[in-house]
């Protein structure tokens, strides 16, 4: 049976320092607003929502109704949400590995913005 947890905040979360993906996320809450960086290529780049998990798949949901599955690694979560609830996403193409990453509130306004992915600012 597919399942989706809930958030206890109630709230839905943004790129932080540790939880950049979906798959970085131990709740993830249904319409958690992600971007698609995945295998599909007609999707790849698009904005969606977290609907539920199958097997080992997040399914989202697209504007135009598509759903789609695809691992929760490859669903990015936006940099920030206003108070209208609007997802913005800044993403990034790393310099070092050519991977896509989303900014960090903090990250947008730091100077200079990051421009390798964590994983290659730790190497």
């Amino acid at each position: 049976m597919p399942t989706a947890g809930t958030s206890s905040s109630g709230t839905f979360s943004c790129a932080t320092a540790t939880q950049r993906t979906l798959k970085d996320l131990r709740t993830k809450r249904k319409g958690q607003p992600v971007f698609v960086v995945g295998h599909v290529l007609e999707r790849k780049g698009q904005e969606a929502a977290f609907e539920l998990f199958n097997v080992r798949l997040a399914v989202v949901k697209f504007a135009d109704g598509a759903l789609l599955g695809y691992d929760p690694g490859e669903l990015l979560l936006p940099t920030e949400i206003d108070e209208k609830g609007v997802a913005y996403f800044e993403i990034r193409q790393c310099r070092k590995c050519d991977h896509q990453f989303p900014l960090t509130a903090e990250e947008l306004t730091s100077e200079p913005e990051p421009s390798e992915c964590p994983d290659c600012r730790l190497s």
